[in-house]
């Protein structure tokens, strides 16, 4: 987890400045990407120590990022953006105010069938094979 984050995220996003095509700009999940906010949720799981409306905290991110990817995403997010979280990640924002972990995990998974699996543009790059199954219907 750590290695995928400094190395993809930290050095070749921002050592060129990659910008993201087809990005919903402040009303997508994150400009870069999208899965290790499902893992990041799916680890908080049963957790009462950190319940959605806390990420957005800086505290609580600076104090928990390095246990758990959801914070560590924030973090990033916080280091290359600037101005109000509500205002620069509004899809997140609104993630905060959801009751429960199990709804947003859930929630993202739907977000992501819908908006990665279920557009043509992106599922066509995707190679299938007996783990990854394809049934057009």
């Amino acid at each position: 987890k750590q290695w995928y984050q400094r190395r993809v995220r930290g050095k070749i996003q921002m050592w060129y400045r990659l910008e993201p095509a087809g990005s919903h700009g402040v009303w997508g999940l994150d400009d870069y990407q999208f899965l290790p906010f499902i893992f990041g949720s799916a680890q908080f799981l049963g957790n009462p120590i950190i319940s959605p409306e806390q990420f957005v905290h800086p505290e609580i991110v600076a104090k928990y990022c390095e246990d758990y990817m959801f914070l560590e995403c924030i973090k990033f997010i916080n280091e290359v953006k600037t101005g109000p979280f509500a205002e620069h990640s509004n899809q997140l924002w609104s993630i905060s105010g959801v009751a429960t972990w199990t709804k947003v995990n859930g929630g993202l998974i739907k977000m992501y069938k819908a908006e990665v699996l279920a557009k043509h543009p992106v599922i066509q790059h995707f190679v299938f094979g007996s783990l990854l199954s394809f049934n057009p219907r």
